[in-house]
């Protein structure tokens, strides 16, 4: 299940980065070209409500092999594409097959291991997304930006080769039970939990998504800077997803999600200066650390609700964070054609208020 996590994960943030060169090679705008965010992230977000009810009656090994060579046919049309056009089309079918990996990976940790490491297993399934997201980051400043496509279409089909081979054999379970979103959205802590990642991920897409068009127009970075840039990211995401499932497990998940939250928020308002390139990294990589931190804490809040719940829970995180997160993108796009830093200071004030209402929400968890 990891390796679908770092299959799908591999040019998510790359493809940010390479907003900028795609747009030249098109001859549109950064912001036009933009629109391969959004046409990957609200698809996704409706996929993902897919699967749990889909694991009922097909195993999720036979799910991953589907799902796994569909992905990989639009990465391969994606990479070859002549125009945005084609690229968009693909990028709707991609965001639905993709969203396969989180929603049964989160299942499986939930029905496998106990609550008292669920949070280091969430931490290093996440980890596992930032590495590959690493790793396409590092590809994108050397290579032509059609191999952060090519390059997940291999490994989708090698993923589904290995599922269908090797498997093992709980993979070859269906899940046991009814899957109704209703039903679990009409729980209130489930619900409360909700709103706050839909307002979250809203907040914070409207800035994360930017950042390549952000560091090319406001620094004047080329290619391979930004691409450095985004690597410090990554690795913030991968010490903060660490450090997020250690602090799930020993300090609680209220912790965690205080610690992120405001954190994250400290960040997003020093985003407002113009800085030396050395501090510019340092802020992103607190941006990155404590969205992380947060992004582990409300996750290992979701694995601890009762069984029944868990596969309708894994399913809406998924979809809330990647529809809320491509409204909020496509809404941002209106402020940052203003202002980049102010756009991004009245984000991190929004999310300091968000901060407030945590206890609330996770305290009984």
């Amino acid at each position: 299940m990891c390796l679908g996590c770092v299959t799908i994960s591999f040019n998510i943030a790359a493809i940010a980065a390479v907003i900028p060169v795609i747009s030249f090679e098109f001859g549109l705008s950064d912001f036009e070209a933009s629109k391969i965010i959004p046409f990957y992230l609200i698809p996704y977000g409706i996929g993902a409500l897919i699967y749990a009810p889909l694991t009922r009656f097909v195993s999720y090994r036979n799910v991953m092999v589907c799902t796994m060579i569909l992905f990989a046919v639009t990465c391969f049309v994606c990479g070859a594409a002549q125009s945005l056009g084609y690229i968009l089309g693909a990028r709707i079918l991609m965001g639905v097959t993709a969203a396969s990996a989180i929603p049964l990976g989160l299942m499986v940790i939930g029905e496998l291991f106990e609550k008292q490491i669920r949070g280091r297993l969430v931490g290093g399934f996440f980890s596992c997304a930032f590495i590959a997201s690493l790793a396409g980051i590092a590809l994108s400043g050397v290579a032509n930006w059609r191999w952060l496509f090519y390059v997940p279409g291999i490994g989708g089909i090698l993923l589904a080769v290995s599922f269908f081979v090797f498997g093992s054999g709980y993979l070859n379970r269906v899940h046991v039970g009814h899957i109704n979103y209703v039903r679990a959205l009409r729980n209130i802590k489930i619900r409360n939990v909700f709103i706050f990642i839909f307002a979250i991920s809203f907040l914070y897409h409207g800035v994360h998504k930017w950042y390549g068009i952000y560091l090319s127009r406001v620094y004047l970075l080329n290619q391979f800077e930004i691409s450095i840039c985004f690597i410090v990211v990554a690795i913030g995401g991968i010490f903060g997803q660490i450090l997020g499932g250690v602090l799930s497990d020993k300090k609680g998940r209220l912790v965690s999600c205080l610690i992120g939250v405001v954190g994250l928020s400290i960040g997003l308002m020093l985003l407002i200066g113009i800085y030396p390139i050395m501090i510019l990294g340092l802020i992103l990589m607190l941006v990155s650390i404590g969205w992380t931190v947060g992004h582990n804490g409300l996750s290992t809040v979701l694995t601890d609700f009762p069984d029944e719940d868990r596969p309708m829970i894994a399913s809406l995180n998924s979809s809330v964070r990647f529809i809320s997160g491509g409204l909020g993108f496509c809404v941002s796009a209106y402020f940052v054609e203003k202002s980049f830093g102010l756009t991004f200071f009245s984000i991190g004030i929004l999310m300091l208020l968000l901060s407030f209402t945590l206890k609330h929400i996770v305290a009984e968890h």
